[in-house]
């Protein structure tokens, strides 16, 4: 008998693009020559405005051409398109509804672009501003539809107790459902099972939120892409790299090598590390790193963990274990290995959730309802129900929608 397919499909990770001028709305006006904007020259140059760093606008383009033709696409990655012409549902309310509706996806979830690499920034009053009015912007765009559209909250990561703050303020602002982190020890090069972390777990515990691990492809923080020296590797033939506190010279080895390497590291960490032990009602998301991995990465945690638990003594049960009681992974629609992730004993479906990634360029659109359709067509009907709305529904709170 053929299960009846999904008929709700929700997004649980989707990214905005930082709007050109609106968050300069919510900051205060001391910090309104940094907070990320976009300027023109008299030259009619766009440039974009953050930290004090004066980046070329048409360089960020690309991060939000998904479904664009692919000549346009080219362009983009070439600098060639402004920002201002980049699909409007990347940082407009209206539009992101439409491009809902055309890939019948009935809520999502939306993580920051540029943003996701607030941890970089050295100056934590100044990042304690941007966070602020970034949230504050994206809570109000998650307004125009409050039962479609619901938001991640960016936070200093680098200060953990300022973090902690900023979890507490933005929790009350309408349609702000979660937070992140970035998968690296961003502190002095402290991985997460270190006490300097619990400010952050504890408020995102308290205000019952979950905290997702979202990777950023730029080497400016401690991690693979510094550790590796995956920035020094430079192409010879990509049409531009952003310099600056990014230092994004090589997205293939920085994001194919780095955002997976921080993960699978930081994930460890949490789970043999005593993070969930300590915080038992803190649900971890594991972010845009593909998922074919987690299988054996579980496997091979827990068999160190019979073999070796003498040296991780802060836990009481095997990873696994705790991945399944306290976390989520991501997968893209289309990933072959998704099916093997729902039958494992370390994973199960109703541990597995989906993300488009619109509207960065590798998202497919329209087509990735349909790309998840097939890839959980041979899966039971609840399963095929659970990683297609449930899992994310019941992981981010979600209202059931209208």
């Amino acid at each position: 008998m053929t299960a009846i397919a999904p008929s709700t499909f929700v997004d649980a990770d989707g990214h905005v693009l930082e709007h050109p001028d609106r968050m300069l709305e919510y900051a205060p006006k001391q910090y309104h020559d940094r907070i990320w904007h976009i300027e023109t020259d008299d030259a009619g140059k766009d440039w974009v405005m953050f930290d004090g760093d004066r980046s070329p606008a048409n360089t960020f383009a690309y991060a939000g051409c998904g479904g664009m033709p692919p000549e346009v696409q080219a362009k983009a990655a070439a600098g060639e398109i402004r920002y201002a012409d980049i699909r409007p549902g990347a940082f407009e309310p209206e539009p992101r509804l439409s491009d809902l509706d055309a890939e019948r996806i009935d809520q999502t979830v939306l993580y920051p672009t540029n943003l996701l690499g607030i941890a970089g920034v050295t100056d934590v009053d100044f990042a304690v501003a941007q966070c602020r009015a970034y949230n504050d912007w994206l809570s109000d765009f998650c307004a125009a539809a409050p039962d479609r559209l619901f938001g991640i909250a960016i936070i200093p990561q680098q200060d953990p107790e300022a973090a902690a703050a900023e979890i507490a303020r933005a929790a009350t602002k309408p349609g702000l459902v979660g937070t992140f982190v970035r998968p690296n020890p961003v502190v002095e090069w402290k991985h997460f099972l270190d006490p300097v972390w619990d400010p952050i777990w504890k408020a995102a515990s308290d205000a019952g939120w979950p905290l997702g691990l979202h990777p950023f492809l730029a080497g400016d923080v401690p991690g693979a892409v510094l550790g590796l020296h995956l920035n020094t590797i430079k192409s010879r033939t990509a049409p531009f790299e952003i310099q600056g506190q990014l230092n994004m010279t090589n997205i293939f080895w920085t994001q194919c090598i780095g955002n997976p390497v921080d993960m699978m590291t930081s994930l460890a960490f949490v789970l043999a590390g005593g993070v969930c032990e300590r915080f038992p009602e803190l649900t971890f998301i594991v972010l845009e790193t593909n998922g074919g991995w987690i299988t054996p990465w579980m496997e091979r945690l827990d068999h160190h963990y019979k073999m070796f638990g003498f040296d991780v003594p802060d836990i009481t049960m095997a990873p696994s274990e705790y991945f399944r009681r306290q976390c989520y992974i991501s997968f893209d629609a289309d990933e072959e290995t998704l099916g093997l992730a729902a039958e494992s004993e370390y994973v199960g479906a109703e541990r597995i959730i989906w993300a488009s990634d619109y509207p960065h360029p590798d998202a497919k659109f329209p087509g990735t309802v349909d790309e998840l359709l097939t890839n959980i067509g041979g899966m039971d009907a609840p399963s095929q129900q659970a990683i297609a709305a449930g899992n994310a529904r019941r992981l981010y709170s979600l209202p059931t929608p209208a």
